[in-house]
């Protein structure tokens, strides 16, 4: 049996231009993990660099969001433990085991890293998804908008369809408390690059916040 698929974990990279992260994000994951990288359209070397390493490289002809490029990686997914992590981990990625022992242990049935955010974009949209998920659940989360998680395949089926774009994690907040899916926030050390305040910087925050507020509306009840 491959040496990444023993540990029955699947880990789901969506990437999108991140040619500068991808490799050190590759080497830093567990290497008894099945690695999935879905290549989300990407214009630069993304691609490229991936394929030097063992994993499973899914292009993508377009840029079709997060949650579209999350739902073809669990495609071709065998584990019984799915972790989604974001591309730009670097050396952090080899935290994500503190999420999946809940998972494993039977503790949690969805396990989220919490991560503490220092400086940087993001409060607006944070606000809107602590606030909104109050709103629409009377419960909170610490990081409602983390996008590293562990997961029984399980209750994958509860969760989907998966929301689109930037509405992943809100979306499967959502679905999470509605249905009673045992859930644990782990605080962790991982880390990732902080949007930065240029115009792209804001438009990637416009995005985000246009897409959890979409998401919001269509799960409205």
């Amino acid at each position: 049996m491959n040496n990444r698929l023993k540990s029955g974990v699947s880990v789901i990279v969506p990437a999108y231009n991140e040619e500068d992260y991808i490799e050190e994000t590759i080497k830093n994951i567990p290497d008894d993990y099945e690695v999935i990288i879905v290549n989300d359209g990407s214009t630069d070397k993304t691609a490229r660099k991936v394929k030097k390493y063992p994993v499973i490289l899914i292009n993508l002809s377009s840029n079709y969001g997060k949650g579209y490029a999350i739902s073809r990686g669990l495609e071709y997914a065998s584990g019984s433990i799915i972790v989604l992590a974001d591309a730009d981990l670097g050396t952090s990625a080899n935290l994500l085991r503190d999420l999946v022992k809940p998972v494993k242990s039977g503790e949690a049935d969805v396990v989220i890293g919490t991560i503490k955010i220092k400086g940087g974009g993001l409060g607006l949209v944070r606000l809107l998804a602590h606030h909104g998920l109050k709103w629409m659940t009377g419960k909170t989360m610490a990081s409602p908008l983390s996008g590293q998680r562990a997961i029984n395949r399980e209750v994958l089926s509860v969760l989907k369809p998966l929301s689109s774009g930037f509405g992943l994690e809100i979306g499967m907040d959502l679905d999470i408390i509605r249905n009673n899916i045992r859930y644990k926030e782990v605080e962790c050390d991982i880390r990732h690059r902080v949007t930065d305040k240029s115009l792209k910087g804001y438009w990637h925050r416009g995005k985000q916040f246009t897409h959890i507020l979409y998401t919001m509306w269509l799960k409205r009840r």
